[in-house]
């Protein structure tokens, strides 16, 4: 239970650094996927606009470091 609250401590503290220093995406973090885990850095993830990814093709699927909240950049204001 201490390690998904870290986690969760985590990305809630990821997700605002993220947004403020305008970077577009973030990992997940470390750790294995659980119904749980996944439930709150979906939530987190649509907290600041994105939605979560696995990062690419052929990693394993049970690990939280292969997923990504990917956050699309804002269209240029003219």
């Amino acid at each position: 239970m201490r390690a998904l609250s870290a986690i969760a401590a985590t990305l809630v503290l990821a997700a605002c650094a993220t947004t403020e220093s305008g970077v577009d995406s973030y990992g997940l973090g470390r750790g294995l996927v659980t119904y749980d885990a996944m439930v709150r850095a979906k939530a987190d993830c649509a907290a600041v606009g994105g939605e979560v990814r696995p990062r690419a093709a052929g990693g394993d699927p049970a690990q939280l470091s292969n997923y990504v909240c990917y956050i699309p950049k804002k269209a240029a204001k003219p």
